[in-house]
Order: C-alpha cells, then sequence, then structure tokens
C-alpha cells in the first residue's frame, strides 16, 4: 500500500501541558506583562489550552484519516481509525470515502487475475489463490467499522456470538425445507433458462423477414449472424446479445438484480466483507476485480472471506463454520429469486459452484466420510434454506440494497443503504436462533424451542473438534465440526439420511403392493 509522509508526533499529557502553561503565566506576571490572576483563574487557563489541545488532535486525526483515505491507503486508515485521541465521527461523505478507497484498493491489486468467487469454482484444477494483502486490508477496515459501531449488520449472523438463523442439526429433509421456507423444492431449484433458444428463433424470425422483404440470400444472414455472434463472445463476452436480451425480456434485469442482492446481502450479514457487485457483462469488462478484459463473469458479486482463504492455503484446519458460510452465499441469489418471484430461474452456475467446492474437500481419517451427491445435495438445501431465513429477517436492508443496486449506487453507497435501513427499522443482529432443527421422526422437525442434547458453538455447552483431516487441492488441514459426542456428527448424520431413505423406499413398496391388491380386487 501507499504510505503516507504525516507523521504522528508526540503529545505530551494533560498534566504536563497544564504545568507548562501555569510556570509560563507566572513568568509574565513576575514581569508585569500580565495582571495577576489567581490560582484558579490560571487553572482555567490551562483547562482550555489542554481542551484545545484535544481538538487540534482530533482534527489532525480527522485530516489524517482523509488523507489516507485519498490515497487509498487501507492499512494507515484503519490505524488511525483505531488509534485516534478520540472517536472520529464518520457522515455520510467519509462513510463513502471509506468504501471508495476499498474499491480503489482493491480493483488496482494485483491478484486481480479472474472475480473471487470464479476463483472458488476453479478449485477443482489449481490450488486456492494466494492470501490477498489488499483484501486483508480491507477485511481489516471493515472490522474497524464494525467494533467502532458504523457497521450494525456486518458479522449479524454466524460470527462474532450471533447465532445463525437456523441452529441445531444440519440435516435438512426435501419436506423439512418446504416446511421451514413455506416454498417449494421446485421453487429453490434452478430451472433451465430458455434464453437462447428464445432468442435463436426471434432472430431466425427476423432474418427470414429481411431476407423476403429485401432480397438477401438467407443464407448469408445467417452466416452474418453467426460471426458476429462469435465476435462478441470473444470481443466482449457475449455483452452485445445480452443488451438485446435485456431490451427484450426487461424482467431479465429485475432477476439479476435481485440474484446479486442476495448474494450481497448475505456475505455482508455472514461478516464476509464485499468488495465489488456487476449487474452485466458491460460492467465486468471495466472491473479488474472481475476479470476485466478476460472475463466470462456477466454479473457477480465479489467478496472475500478470510478465514476460508487461509484454510483453503494450509495456514489452518479447514472448519465446517467456512463451508457453510460459502454454502449460504453461493445460495444466497436462488432464495432471493424464489423469495420474490416464486421460483429460481438463474442459480445453476451458483449450484454447480458448490458442488465443485464441496467435492474437492478429500477426507483423510478419523471417521470423517467423503462430500458424496447426497451430502452435497444436504448441503445445498441447508445452505437455501438459511439463506431464505436471513433475507426475510433482513427484508428491510435487502430491499434498501435493490434499491441503491437499481440506482447504479456504488458499494459505499449500497453498504450505506443496509445500515440505514438497519437503524430506520430496527433490525439488529441476531441474539438467538429464529429455530431449531430437531432429528425427530421420519423427515426431522422444526422447533423454537432449543433441544436439550444440542451442541451449539453459540450455546451454553462446549463444541468439540473432529480430528478428522481433509485435504483440499493440495492444502491439509483438519476438519472441524461441532458434535454431541466426538468424532461422530457425520456418521450420524449420514446413517440418519439412510434409515430415512430405506424407509421411504418401504413405504413406497408398501403402496405399491397395496395398489396392486386393490386392482385384483
Amino acid at each position: 500500500s501507499r504510505r503516507s509522509g504525516v507523521s504522528i508526533a508526540a503529545r505530551p499529557t494533560g498534566n504536563t501541558r497544564g504545568q507548562q502553561r501555569v510556570g509560563w503565566a507566572n513568568r509574565l506576571t513576575s514581569s508585569s506583562i500580565l495582571p495577576r490572576r489567581t490560582g484558579s483563574t490560571i487553572l482555567q487557563m490551562a483547562a482550555s489550552d489542554d481542551s484545545s489541545s484535544s481538538s487540534t488532535a482530533a482534527g489532525t486525526d480527522e485530516q489524517r484519516l482523509d488523507q489516507f483515505l485519498s490515497q487509498a491507503d487501507l492499512r494507515s486508515a484503519t490505524r488511525t481509525l483505531r488509534d485516534a485521541s478520540s472517536p472520529i465521527p464518520i457522515p455520510r461523505n467519509r462513510f463513502l470515502s471509506i468504501f471508495d478507497a476499498i474499491e480503489t484498493r482493491t480493483s488496482a491489486a494485483e491478484e486481480n487475475t479472474i472475480n473471487n468467487r470464479a476463483q472458488l469454482d476453479m478449485m477443482t484444477q489449481s490450488q486456492y489463490p494466494p492470501t490477498s494483502p489488499s483484501r486483508n486490508e480491507m477485511t481489516d477496515m471493515y472490522k474497524a467499522l464494525e467494533e467502532l459501531g458504523h457497521l450494525r449488520l456486518f458479522g449479524a449472523a454466524g460470527r462474532n456470538d450471533h447465532p445463525l438463523p437456523a441452529m441445531g442439526s444440519k440435516v435438512v429433509t426435501p419436506t423439512l425445507l418446504e416446511q421451514i421456507t413455506d416454498m417449494s423444492m421446485i421453487s429453490l431449484t434452478p430451472k433451465p433458462t430458455n434464453t437462447l433458444l428464445l432468442g435463436g428463433i426471434v432472430l431466425a424470425v427476423a432474418e427470414g423477414i429481411l431476407s423476403v422483404s429485401t432480397g438477401i440470400d438467407l443464407n448469408l444472414l445467417v452466416l452474418l449472424t453467426i460471426t458476429a455472434a462469435l465476435l462478441d463472445k470473444l470481443i466482449v463476452n457475449g455483452a452485445v446479445f445480452e443488451t438485446a436480451t435485456r431490451i427484450v425480456m426487461p424482467e431479465y434485469r429485475e432477476k439479476i438484480l435481485r440474484h446479486e442482492a442476495g448474494h450481497f446481502l448475505c456475505a455482508y450479514l455472514l461478516g464476509c466483507p464485499v468488495e465489488g457487485c456487476v449487474l452485466s457483462s458491460w460492467a465486468a469488462l471495466q472491473d479488474a476485480r472481475f476479470g476485466g478484459r478476460a472475463t466470462s463473469v456477466s454479473a457477480g458479486t465479489s467478496f472475500f472471506d478470510r478465514d476460508l482463504s487461509e484454510e483453503m492455503n494450509g495456514q489452518r484446519p479447514l472448519s465446517r463454520d467456512s463451508i457453510d458460510r460459502y454454502s449460504v452465499i453461493v445460495m444466497g441469489g436462488i432464495a432471493a429469486e424464489a423469495i420474490n418471484f416464486g421460483r429460481a430461474d438463474g442459480g445453476a452456475g451458483d449450484e454447480m459452484a458448490l458442488v465443485r467446492f464441496l467435492s474437492s474437500i478429500n477426507p483423510r481419517g478419523g471417521g470423517a466420510v467423503t462430500w458424496d451427491a447426497e451430502r452435497v445435495k444436504n448441503q445445498a438445501r441447508w445452505g437455501a434454506m438459511q439463506a431464505v431465513l436471513l433475507l426475510r429477517q433482513y427484508k428491510a436492508s435487502y430491499d434498501a440494497l435493490v434499491d441503491a443496486l437499481e440506482r447504479g449506487g456504488n458499494l459505499g453507497e449500497c453498504i450505506y443503504a443496509i445500515e440505514q435501513a438497519a437503524r430506520e427499522t430496527g433490525e439488529e443482529p441476531l441474539d438467538k436462533p429464529l429455530g431449531y432443527v430437531v432429528e425427530r421422526g421420519l423427515y426431522g422437525e422444526w422447533t423454537d424451542v432449543p433441544p436439550s442434547d444440542a451442541t451449539s458453538q453459540y450455546g451454553k455447552v462446549s463444541a468439540r473438534t473432529s480430528d478428522a483431516s481433509v485435504a483440499v487441492n493440495g492444502s491439509v488441514g483438519k476438519a472441524v465440526g461441532t458434535t454431541s459426542s466426538p468424532n461422530e456428527q457425520e456418521d450420524v448424520s449420514t446413517s440418519l439420511e439412510e434409515l430415512r431413505k430405506t424407509a421411504e423406499k418401504k413405504l413406497q413398496e408398501i403402496e405399491g403392493r397395496l395398489s396392486e391388491i386393490e386392482k385384483k380386487g
């Protein structure tokens, strides 16, 4: 980071300055330059001088902070915020300047070879990218603002002793998911998009009409169209086609907007700093954080989880908490679409990103089991459930974020909108879960009564750590989980899931036999 030449001079304490002031006044009085004053008057002068000194120091801190922000020197700006002689006020313009500096610093970072979420998507092909200095500085700034009370909802769930909306078991059956979210599984399952098919049909009809009306050979028009489509994809990542789609299908833009707002708010609530959000291919082409000219991103939200980054780089054991945070954030877009439109059209890429991420985790020893297809599906359901509950709990902040994005707001304006809405509506960080998932019955239960034997990192019962080690693309660590008995949670969850499957098959067989008997009768 760029450093400023401004130095912080040492200041004498208030008492020292008071003594110096009294001595100076006595010397002047003995020379008859000043009329003699009483002792109380001199002490009042000293106190006034101390107050003036404090005001000067505070003003200097503010000036120093503003200078560092103008230089996008996040490290120095964070240090100034934390070490200021008195709390530095953060009005709206300074708040926006802080996030402008974050965007500038992360955009200019040397690590910008591809979007952060896309980096996670590529983990099956390469190791997790090296730790990012610029994004670590960004994380420190977010945390400083949170600690000083300027970010009320940052880390409002799943961090800093704030629970997730749903605690208890992590086994979520399709039936239980529908019960908790009041939505069908179909609503939370991205459906294949027919945009290309519809676009092709419209284009073919237009070419036919043009050929008949002008006499231009239809084959030539088709050849020119294919050539233009290839150039559009190679040069501007399909931005021209996307623009045409937005014109023909106005609802397409609205779905992208609300989808990305879901990712954005979930990441923010879970304490993962957001560094940027783009809603079109044109915006992604101009933003180095999303790959710039080399990008394949048409819309996205870039966030950073320092814990996950360090764990994926083998600096410490990979924790279940990090896996869970990523799962919720990835499913946040699908959840947002399902809530607002009744069905998720987009999100197939998000599901694939989660599948690749979980499939890359290879357990080693300790009785841990692999992330097979069934466990991956369960984790996706669990993540979608948490995301739906979060977005509903913080609806006012979500709506404010959508409005800010729709107006073309930058990062600072989006964060400011979230925090302002929270203050106006009284949205607070979670102090207790909205409910608990309990493994009871065939499909599990959702209750607001804490299970007496539940083990939770946010409860009174201490969490235990599994000894099962895991490797992710060469980075070896230990799987950390919260269990009701050591080294058994994964095995128990898997066994219960298998029992449910067996019971469901038996019921289907019984129903089939009853149907046959009725037909014969």
